[in-house]
């Protein structure tokens, strides 16, 4: 058995009937997009929700995106600073001299459950919800390219996305403040990017990682790809999140970890 597969099992060891990924984490990103896109589509149908026209495919992966990635890259950030927090990194280097294990078994176990499971959720919601609410879905199509790309890309979105937040946390080891990183460059620095006027606030957004993303899952564009299409946005953001990985890896390797 390799020292991989042994980081991999053990990862996975962890993921008890009590564990918070299991009843937590995991309900939280499926229920909440779900629950939100259904209550607007009630709402819609029964004219309580002001709407404009019905919901087209390009925008049907947006609570996803914003609920089901973060929440199972909270996931991964937990697990890895915990390490941290409860002292076990130092005993866990001490059997394991690899370094670079660690990092790749929860890279493999939380961005595979945040693949699988954005990819369930994506793939629920864009299928079903037609057929539950077609007066409001009825324009949704998962088996068109604009659907199947959300079915492919959102899964990848949030598998790079788990990386960053991993990477991240063998820099800060801290949880709350690599959520509060990221949430802040999402929702603050790439918002207030969209309040410079001219071409740099131009520029500025469509450098923008999180938005790139979100492009190249499929997601309705604000911006113009300055990578060739969705699929270079995709590529855009997969690299910087690599970059934040290995980044996180090297400084495990370098440091010094003691009891």
């Amino acid at each position: 058995m390799t020292a991989l597969t042994r980081g991999i099992r053990s990862e996975l060891s962890r993921w008890s009937w009590r564990s918070p990924v299991l009843y937590s984490f995991v309900p939280l990103a499926i229920l909440i997009p779900v629950i939100l896109n259904a209550a607007i589509a009630v709402a819609s149908q029964s004219d309580l929700l002001p709407t404009d026209g019905g919901m087209e495919t390009e925008n049907s992966g947006y609570w996803v995106i914003i609920f089901t990635t973060f929440i199972l890259m909270l996931a991964g950030i937990s697990s890895t600073c915990g390490e941290y927090g409860n002292g076990t990194i130092g005993t866990y280097l001490a059997i394991q001299p690899k370094r670079w294990v660690l990092p790749m078994s929860k890279l493999i176990t939380y961005g595979g459950l945040g693949f699988l499971v954005s990819l369930m959720t994506i793939a629920g919601i864009v299928g079903l919800f037609p057929l539950i609410f077609p007066d409001v879905w009825g324009a949704v199509s998962i088996t068109s390219s604009s659907g199947l790309r959300l079915v492919y890309g959102v899964p990848l979105l949030t598998f790079f996305t788990c990386a960053l937040g991993i990477g991240l946390s063998l820099l800060v080891h801290r949880s709350g403040v690599v959520v509060m990183l990221v949430l802040l460059w999402k929702f603050g620095i790439e918002v207030f990017f969209t309040f410079i006027p001219g071409d740099l606030g131009l520029w500025l957004q469509r450098l923008s990682p999180f938005k790139n993303g979100e492009l190249g899952a499929g997601q309705v564009a604000t911006i113009d790809s300055p990578f060739g299409g969705g699929a270079g946005s995709l590529a855009y953001f997969a690299v910087l999140c690599a970059v934040f990985f290995v980044w996180g890896v090297v400084r495990l390797h370098r440091a010094e970890i003691r009891d």
